[in-house]
């Protein structure tokens, strides 16, 4: 009844990350001490997941989903119930999480810390330094807007 979701392996993970920082196979598969067909396995198994994943977590917060990339690991969408642009993004370190664009008084916010750490995480994956002395949801709009730049989805 419900479909089988599952997280990509450690090690598929890994694979699918040096495969979205544009490493050709051969040396991933050099560094990991496995064939190549292994690579390009574990990399269509990893895309696989994370689009599955991608899409349950959009169904179940009800988001309408305008772009998806599984390569990348991310979605852009809508969400009638709070009327705002929200991302969804899938990391190896941070798993799958939920980003939805707002304006808000961070500063008394009970989650800045998880924020901060999800936008540091994001920009250290995507190499887009933040702007500095921002409050997370203004970094946030920032980051999203420069992958959706350059993921040619504007």
């Amino acid at each position: 009844m419900f479909p089988r979701i599952r997280y990509p392996t450690k090690q598929q993970g890994i694979i699918w990350l040096k495969r979205r920082q544009r490493i050709l196979p051969s040396k991933i598969a050099s560094s990991l001490k496995v064939s190549r067909p292994y690579v390009s396995q574990a990399q269509r198994i990893a895309e696989n997941r994370i689009e599955k994943l991608l899409k349950h977590t959009a169904s179940v917060s009800m988001i309408d989903i305008r772009n998806l990339s599984s390569e990348y690991g991310i979605a852009e969408g809508y969400c009638h119930e709070f009327d705002s642009d929200t991302y969804i993004t899938y990391s190896p370190k941070i798993g799958v999480r939920t980003w939805f664009a707002h304006s808000g008084n961070c500063k008394s916010c009970s989650k800045l810390d998880d924020c901060k750490q999800v936008l540091q995480n994001l920009s250290k994956e995507w190499k887009i330094p933040l702007p500095k002395n921002k409050q997370p949801t203004l970094q946030g709009d920032f980051l999203f807007k420069e992958i959706k730049r350059r993921l040619e989805w504007e």
